[in-house]
């Protein structure tokens, strides 16, 4: 099948006007080589392996939301945290204030 490609693409070359030119045309008829066109396609951001799989891979799937079905009431360490020192700050009267009683509301 290449050879016969060979073949045909030589036959092209000595009908064409311009040896160069159809030699270029075989090389990349041949090789796979894309025209030179001095234009930016992208080929080379084509060529590099995807890399999706691999961050994939270094980023495990949290088990955070299979624990929320499986348990009620689940919290995460950092829902843990957060709402200890919401606690704490409520008991020294510094948590954020109960909904419709802000700083506006009593502008009002």
């Amino acid at each position: 099948n290449t050879l016969l490609r060979c073949i045909m693409a030589s036959q092209r070359i000595l009908k064409s006007d311009l040896p160069l030119k159809g030699i270029q045309r075989l090389r990349e008829e041949v090789f796979g080589h894309l025209p030179q066109l001095n234009i930016r396609t992208g080929n080379k951001k084509l060529k590099v392996p995807l890399k999706g799989n691999y961050v994939q891979r270094y980023y495990p799937e949290s088990i955070e939301a299979s624990a929320r079905k499986a348990t009620p009431g689940y919290q995460s360490a950092l829902e843990e945290r957060r709402t200890a020192k919401l606690e704490q700050l409520r008991r020294r009267g510094k948590g954020p204030p109960k909904k419709g009683s802000g700083k506006r509301q009593q502008k009002k």
